[in-house]
């Protein structure tokens, strides 16, 4: 029995109310990727875990994990890191939900990924500490690093087509991976111009650790700059974050949920009844 109980680091993501007490959460975790849960008794106003499973909490739990099973049960969590200012300020709420949105919508099932666990943490703990002039360029940053991680990298030093070097003027193409020189716009029409400063930033975003800061930057460039990220990810999955979506709008604080029918697998009382009951 022992050898099912797995211990793990955890973000939960989202969450559905089941029966009176219950709750079926997916969260992303650092061995086990992308999983759901559910967490018995949650609801209950004495429950010692309940804080655990809040969403954009760093949490570690401990879960039965069975190779028949879509939905594992949780035996243990407790809290690691509340982000207290992420859940008492709503801008900040509204840029770390798009972190929630981007692995719970672009994540594979189970996809296992470290680095990625590490870099939401780290990130989510800048969005709870930077200054809020500084929340665009956290999350771009993000968004850029956790596409090329999770396998859809930008290229954008270099034509992607020829490969020539820092061209000028350079356009952007979907179809190509990145950025395309004049010489080649021609392949494809679609291509559109990108600006020397969103260029810089992207480039510079990715090479280094730290995030960037352009002081030329304006709010209207950081929306060009989401907009053209929404594209990059509809492109690669066919699949929209709405949270950055609302972010381009003007309309941050329209918090994403997605309905139960849109989680990982289908949660019904047989999928629930075939759990073991371990507590």
């Amino acid at each position: 029995m022992k050898d099912f109980i797995k211990k793990t680091g955890a973000i939960p993501l989202r969450s559905i109310d089941y029966r009176e007490t219950s709750r079926i959460i997916t969260a992303f975790t650092e061995h086990f990727g992308k999983v759901q849960l559910i967490a018995k008794g949650v609801r209950n106003p004495r429950s010692k875990i309940s804080a655990a499973f809040q969403n954009l909490v760093h949490a570690e739990i401990v879960f039965y994990k069975r190779e028949t099973q879509d939905i594992y049960l949780v035996k243990d969590a407790s809290l690691e890191d509340f982000f207290e200012h992420i859940h008492g300020d709503l801008t900040r709420f509204a840029y770390a939900s798009v972190i929630a949105d981007f692995l719970f919508t672009l994540l594979a099932g189970e996809q296992v990924s470290k680095t990625l666990f590490q870099y939401s943490l780290f990130t989510l703990r800048s969005i709870d500490t930077t200054s809020k002039s500084d929340l665009p360029s956290v999350l771009a940053k993000y968004l850029l690093k956790g596409s090329s991680i999770i396998g859809f990298k930008m290229q954008l030093n270099v034509c992607a087509s020829c490969g020539k070097e820092n061209p000028t003027p350079v356009f952007f193409s979907h179809d190509n991976g990145g950025i395309i020189c004049g010489s080649c716009q021609h392949i494809d029409p679609q291509a559109s111009k990108l600006e020397p400063l969103l260029h810089q930033f992207l480039e510079k975003s990715q090479l280094q650790e730290q995030c960037v800061h352009l002081p030329n930057m304006k709010h209207s460039d950081y929306k060009n700059l989401f907009q053209l990220l929404s594209n990059w990810f509809y492109f690669h999955n066919n699949r929209i974050l709405k949270t950055l979506n609302n972010h381009i709008r003007g309309e941050p604080f329209e918090v994403y949920q997605h309905p139960s029918g849109e989680m990982t697998g289908t949660i019904t009382d047989d999928t629930i009844r075939t759990i073991h009951k371990e507590e």
